[in-house]
């Protein structure tokens, strides 16, 4: 017996170490958590605010149909990449590329953003909303305010550009470019 309370009390302070270890890497750990957050953090301030590919996203400002106003930023803190589709009501490539993006949407509902702009200056919120209802489709519209379409260099319609959750470029493409493997490959991703 005498044996044993020795054992029990070694037993008791190796616990005793053990634990207080754990509570001093945790605390390291934590440590070093917000130091890479810190890090990450200026390393994303110090990316050039642009256009492309690589380049912070510009500041910008949108309105959706219910007329809450949207910015970069609160997209950006939503932790989530963006996808957004610059058209027009009147475009055929549009139409093919958004009936294209309907059909892998589904399964990205939860992971990515996406947001179709209306860059016809003649088209009203209400012209965008009723070719989204004809259409079903399932994601937000809106209208770009102040100046962002030149902010952006969104030069035609079916424009897409797409930001990481970070704020940064991670793809971009043209008039009629672009293909649900690509959209499907950047949403897999997170952008």
């Amino acid at each position: 017996m005498e044996i044993r309370e020795p054992l029990k009390l070694s037993i008791a302070i190796l616990m005793v170490f053990v634990l207080s270890l754990f509570g001093c890497t945790s605390e390291n750990e934590s440590a070093a958590s917000d130091l890479e957050a810190n890090q990450e953090s200026e390393l994303i301030d110090s990316i050039v605010v642009g256009t492309q590919v690589g380049t912070r996203i510009p500041e910008f400002r949108i309105i959706y149909a219910d007329e809450s106003e949207v910015t970069s930023a609160s997209l950006i803190e939503n932790g989530k990449p963006v996808f957004m589709f610059f058209f027009t009501t009147w475009c055929p490539s549009c139409a093919r590329e958004l009936a294209e993006l309907k059909e892998i949407y589904p399964e990205f509902t939860d992971d990515v953003v996406f947001i179709s702009v209306g860059v016809d200056p003649t088209e009203s919120i209400s012209d965008l909303i009723k070719h989204k209802d004809q259409n079903d489709h399932p994601w937000t519209i809106a209208k770009p305010l102040d100046q962002m379409i030149a902010d952006l260099k969104v030069t035609s319609q079916s424009t897409k550009i797409a930001f990481n959750s970070s704020g940064i470029i991670t793809y971009r493409d043209g008039y009629g470019k672009g293909s649900k493997e690509i959209w499907t490959n950047w949403m897999r991703n997170s952008g």
